[in-house]
């Protein structure tokens, strides 16, 4: 068993949590690579996704940093 544990930071300040899982080491890599390509193209300051193993080693990990304007807003 495989976890994507999928980690977004909100622009104010919070933070989101969310945790798919795959059966096969495949499986869990493609999750973890349709996180990472949406959070590329994020407009949230922070997101991020990490690949578990059932024991709850790190098999692979990113995080995608987006400035934010002054003010916090582009309006």
């Amino acid at each position: 068993m495989y976890y994507i544990m999928e980690i977004q930071q909100y622009k104010d300040g919070t933070y989101g949590h969310i945790v798919h899982w795959a059966e096969t080491r495949n499986q869990g890599e493609s999750k973890y690579h349709e996180v990472l390509a949406a959070a590329a193209i994020s407009d949230l300051p922070s997101h991020s996704a990490t690949l578990l193993d059932g024991e709850g080693n790190i098999n692979m990990c990113c995080c995608y940093k987006h400035p934010q304007p002054i003010g916090g807003t582009s309006e």
